[in-house]
């Protein structure tokens, strides 16, 4: 009897253990490559931006979790444009009139909270999909010179892309605490109605996370 015992009490020991294995806090960091879709009308523009995204989670269980994160956008790009001389509708003759410019776009901060069903495929290998809100600040600007009479036209426009997330991955433990993950999402889309564009935020990031 006592034999019976023992082996119920080690057996019980060792499932308490396992299930606190499977609990706990993490944190972590990724770097993502965004693609920033616009369709305005028929017409469609992307435009490629960087963020690095400071995580922390909780693994409820060995099949769930919640996870929250903070981003902040990495630099900013820009591309310049020349329109070249005029022709005049009718004589065919060269306008002095061109215009030259740049178009920038910049990232700025952007936050999510999500949660995360897990999947355990192998003790060093695991997927996972996650559902829930994120929030991304984008910015595009304008500038533009016509040379003929050196007028300058500035513009800038800020949008707020925020709204469902979705997003799938998988994670490979290097070590117990330790552990790489690669995942691939859509992170938010909003709408402008002057004039009606759509934005689209969707992304590839890989990073790390540690599991106290």
């Amino acid at each position: 009897m006592k034999k019976i015992l023992s082996v119920a009490a080690v057996a019980l020991a060792l499932s308490a253990t396992a299930v606190q294995a499977n609990e706990g806090v993490y944190v972590g960091a990724s770097y993502q490559f965004n693609k920033i879709t616009a369709t305005e009308l028929n017409d469609v523009f992307k435009n490629d931006t960087n963020t690095l995204n400071l995580i922390a989670g909780y693994d409820v269980n060995e099949f769930f979790a919640v996870e929250g994160n903070i981003g902040l956008g990495m630099g900013s790009n820009s591309e310049s444009f020349d329109t070249g001389a005029f022709k005049e509708p009718f004589s065919g003759e060269n306008n002095d009139a061109r215009f030259k410019g740049k178009v920038s776009n910049k990232q700025g901060m952007s936050y999510g909270i999500h949660a995360v069903g897990k999947l355990p495929v192998h003790e060093m290998i695991g997927l996972f999909a996650k559902v829930g809100y994120s929030s991304m600040s984008y910015e595009s600007s304008l500038s533009v010179k016509e040379t003929f009479s050196n007028t300058p036209l500035n513009a800038s426009e800020k949008t707020n892309i925020s709204g469902l997330s979705y997003a799938i991955g998988a994670e490979f433990n290097v070590m117990p605490e330790l552990a790489i993950t690669a995942e691939y999402g859509v992170f938010g889309e909003s709408k402008e109605f002057l004039p009606q564009t759509k934005f689209k935020a969707s992304g590839f990031n890989i990073g790390m996370k540690y599991k106290f």
